[in-house]
Formats: C-alpha cells, structure tokens, sequence
C-alpha cells in the first residue's frame, strides 16, 4: 500500500468518526429532548384541563354556548381523560423516538432497537392524528351535555395539521422499513463472507 493512500484512508477515518460524533451528539440531546417534550406535554394538558377558564374551554372545542358558572372538577377530569388518549398515543411515539436516538447515541445504527423506535415512533404520530379529532369531537359532546336539548353539540375538526401529521407518520414509517431492509440485506451478506 503506497502512503498516500494509508493518508487518505485516516483522513477518510478521522472524517467518518467527527461524522459519527455528531450523530451521536444530536442523538444525546434528541432523546432528551423525546423525553422533556413528552413530560411537558402532559403537564400543559393537565394545567390546562384544571386551570384554563369554562369560556375559553367552550371557544377553543368549537362550542358557542358557554354556561355562565365554571365548569366541575368531574367534567374536567373527564375531559382530561379523553384529551389524553391522543395525547398518550403521542408520547409513545415520542418515548420510540426516544429510544432509537438512544440507540444512535450508543453508536447502534442498523440494528432492530432504533429500527422499531422509529417504527413505533411513526405509530404513534399517525395513532395521535387519527385520535385527535375523535377526542374533540367526545370533548364537544362532554361539553355541551348539559346544554338545553337542541343546543348541544357535535364538532368534528379536521385539519391540515392531520394528514400532514399522517405523511410525516408514513414517511418516517417507510424509513424505518427500508432500515430493517437493509439490516436484512446486510447480514444475508455477513453469511457470504
């Protein structure tokens, strides 16, 4: 082997590891971050089902016809419960994320851990974004139940925000699959040697 190329294979190397050290640092701070978001997420829904005032609840669901006095704490852990069944679906994706970043940050690439985080972050997103708009439209019936008949409510919202969520969850599902492909493709060659 000549010395210029021994030269440019450590170069190579030395440029492959300060590539790898990145990965491994956005990881790190990735899976913090998975896990802070899913912790803060929770909390905002619960500060906001115990603190947020009857009328902004009412406006904010889609209803009209706030009451006039604050709504129970029964109601409100009621619509707690139902707000979280999206929300809870969002946190396991975000602790599949978090657990793929994990495995990034350990150096593990394209092994079955990060792969199924990634999958199971992709189930999540999409599991969320087809939750949300049921559990507003439980909200809006919850909401307006003790409403004059006639005047209660159904209010079914559903968004942009949803089939982006969907794509992006049907994109990251498609990574993860050509992921597990190519962990195959790669240890059908490992056999070979």
């Amino acid at each position: 082997m000549d010395p210029s190329s021994r030269g440019l294979d450590m170069t190579s190397e030395h440029d492959r590891e300060r590539r790898c050290d990145r990965i491994r640092h956005l990881s790190r701070l990735m899976a913090a971050g998975c896990l802070a978001t899913s912790f803060m997420l929770v909390t905002a829904m619960l500060l906001y089902w115990t603190t947020t005032p009857t009328r902004t609840l009412f406006s904010q669901a889609g209803l009209a016809n706030a009451p006039v006095a604050e709504i129970d704490l029964a109601v409100r852990a009621l619509a707690f419960g139902i707000s979280m069944v999206p929300l809870a679906a969002l946190v396991y994706g975000l602790l599949g994320a978090r657990r793929c970043f994990t495995a990034f940050a350990a150096g593990v690439i394209f092994a079955r851990e990060p792969i199924n985080g990634l999958r199971d972050f992709s189930v999540g997103v999409a599991a969320s974004a087809v939750l949300k708009p049921l559990a507003g439209a439980a909200l809006s019936v919850l909401l307006s139940l003790h409403d004059p008949a006639g005047t209660r409510a159904l209010v079914l919202n559903i968004g942009s925000d949803t089939l982006i969520a969907l794509i992006f969850a049907g994109t990251v599902a498609a990574v993860a699959w050509v992921m597990a492909e190519a962990m195959e493709i790669a240890d059908e060659n490992k056999q070979f040697v």
